[in-house]
C-alpha cells in the first residue's frame, strides 16, 4: 500500500518538512540516551563525578549510572554522605533486585556511621544473592567489625567454601581478633581436605605443631594422598624440627599404619623392601639413584626374606664412588643406643675395598658409625650388625650405603650385591 501527499503550496511543503525533521528527533532520543547511559556507567570508562552528575539529567531513570554516579562519589575527599545516601537509596529503588545496589547503600550506610543499616541493607543483599561469594565476604567483615564475631563466623566459612584462596587471609584475620582460639579456627575452615590441609598448615606457622598434627592426622587419608599439600606439610613438620611426629604421619599416609600400643612403627620402613617405593611421598622412604659407577634397584627375583631385595651393580669404572645414591631418613632418641642389622649378599664383587653401610647425623653428615667394608667375591646371605649411639642433640640420623675412594685414583669396583631385611632396635637399659 502507497500512501501520497500532494503538497501544493510552499507553506503546506515546510510543514511537512518540519514534522519529519520532530520525527526524526524523537526517534533518535532513546538511542541517544542509551549511549549516555552504556558510557556513564561503563566502569572502563574514566569520567570524573561532575560529567556523571550532568549527564544523569538525560538518564534520570538508569539505576547503572545512578550507582556509578555513588561510587564516584564516594571516593571524593570532600563527599557530602547525605547526598550520597539519598541517591544510594534512589539507585536502589530503580533496580530493587540487583544485589550490587544494595552493597553500595552498605558501603554508604557504614561510612556515615551507621553498621546497623549497612547489615540491613547486606542482609537485603544476602537474600537477593545467597551464592555469591563477594557478598558473604563483605557481610562477615562487616559482622567482625561490629564485633559479631559468632555470627561472622559461618559467613566467613561460606565464602572459604565457594572461594578457597580466602580461607588463609580468614583463618590469619580471626587467629588475630580471637586471640588464637583453636575453636574459632576449626569452626570457619570448610570441612574438605584440602581446606583442613590449610588449616594444619597455619597451626603450624602459629609454632602450634600438636594441634597442626592433630587436625592433619584427622582428615581421610584416601584424600590426602593424592594431594601435594600433604607432602609440603610433611616438609613443612620436618623443618620445625618434629621429626618422629612426621615420620607417624608420613608412614599412615603411605601404608595406612599407624603406632598402637604395643605395636610400634618400624624404625627402618620397608626393610625389606617389599613396598613400592613412593614417588611423591618419599620424605622416609628409601630415596635410590644412579650414578656413574653404579645402578641400584629393587629385585623380585632375589631376596633374604620374602621376595624382593635391593641389588647394586657396578659400572666397573676406576675410583668408583658411591655416596647418597641409596639412603633412608630415620629418627632416632637423642643418646639412645641402636642395633642396626641387615643380610648382604655379593656376586663376583672386586674391589680395592668393598661398599660399607654408614650411619650418619642427618644435620651435620658427620658419620656416627660405619660398618667394616664388605668383602670381595661371591658369597650367600650373610648378617651385618652396626651398634651406635645417637648424639646427644640428634632427633633424625641417614642410613646409607657408601664407598668413597680413600685416594684420587685406584682400581675399579666391579660385581653385585644384595641387601635386604634392614632392622633397627633400639637397646633398653
Amino acid at each position: 500500500m502507497e500512501i501520497q501527499i500532494k503538497v501544493n503550496t510552499v507553506f503546506g511543503r515546510v510543514a511537512v518538512i518540519l514534522a519529519g525533521l520532530l520525527i526524526a528527533i524523537l526517534l533518535s532520543l532513546p538511542a541517544g540516551s542509551n549511549l549516555i547511559a552504556g558510557v556513564l556507567s561503563d566502569a572502563r570508562v574514566d569520567v570524573r563525578p561532575d560529567l556523571i552528575a550532568a549527564g544523569i539529567k538525560y538518564v534520570p531513570n538508569s539505576a547503572a549510572v545512578s550507582a556509578r554516579l555513588v561510587e564516584a562519589q564516594m571516593t571524593e575527599g570532600d563527599r557530602d554522605l547525605t547526598a550520597t545516601d539519598v541517591l544510594a537509596r534512589r539507585t536502589v529503588n530503580l533496580s530493587p533486585w540487583d544485589y550490587r545496589n544494595r552493597l553500595l547503600l552498605a558501603t554508604v550506610k557504614e561510612a556515615a556511621g551507621d553498621r546497623a543499616a549497612a547489615e540491613a541493607a547486606l542482609q537485603e543483599a544476602l537474600s537477593l544473592a545467597p551464592n555469591y561469594t563477594d557478598v558473604h565476604w563483605r557481610f562477615a567483615n562487616l559482622l567482625l567489625r561490629e564485633g559479631k564475631l559468632a555470627k561472622a563466623v559461618p559467613e566467613f566459612r561460606i565464602a572459604a567454601s565457594s572461594s578457597p584462596n580466602l580461607l588463609p587471609a580468614t583463618l590469619d584475620l580471626l587467629w588475630r581478633v580471637s586471640g588464637g582460639n583453636l575453636a574459632v579456627a576449626q569452626a570457619v575452615t570448610p570441612k574438605d581436605a584440602k581446606a583442613r590441609l590449610v588449616l594444619a598448615q597455619f597451626l603450624l606457622n602459629q609454632s602450634r605443631a600438636s594441634d597442626a598434627i592433630t587436625v592433619f592426622a584427622g582428615i581421610d587419608r584416601g584424600s590426602l594422598v593424592g594431594l601435594p599439600e600433604s607432602s609440603a606439610f610433611i616438609d613443612a613438620l620436618i623443618k620445625a624440627g618434629n621429626l618422629g611426629e612426621a615420620r607417624g604421619l608420613w608412614i599412615g599416609l603411605v601404608s595406612g599404619e599407624y603406632a598402637q600400643p604395643g605395636r610400634p612403627l618400624p624404625a627402618v620402613w620397608n626393610g625389606g623392601f617389599e613396598t613400592e617405593i613412593s614417588k611423591s611421598l618419599g620424605q622416609f622412604d628409601w630415596m635410590i639413584s644412579r650414578n656413574e659407577y653404579a645402578v641400584p634397584a629393587i629385585d623380585q627375583t632375589t631376596s633374604h626374606t620374602g621376595s624382593r631385595s635391593l641389588r647394586i651393580d657396578f659400572a666397573g669404572r676406576d675410583t668408583t664412588k658411591l655416596d647418597g645414591q641409596i639412603k633412608q631418613t630415620i629418627s632416632v632418641r637423642p643418646g639412645a643406643h641402636y642395633v642396626l642389622e641387615c643380610y648382604t649378599k655379593t656376586e663376583r664383587l672386586e674391589s680395592p675395598e668393598g661398599p660399607r653401610i654408614v650411619v650418619a647425623d642427618i644435620a651435620s653428615a658427620t658419620e656416627v658409625a660405619a660398618s667394616s667394608p664388605l668383602a670381595t667375591g661371591s658369597t650367600d646371605w650373610r648378617r651385618i650388625a652396626l651398634e651406635f649411639t645417637a648424639p646427644a642433640a640428634a632427633r633424625a640420623v641417614v642410613i646409607t650405603i657408601k664407598r668413597v675412594p680413600k685416594y684420587s685414583y685406584d682400581d675399579p669396583t666391579r660385581g653385585t650385591i644384595w641387601f635386604d631385611d634392614f632392622v633397627l632396635t633400639e637397646q633398653l637399659k
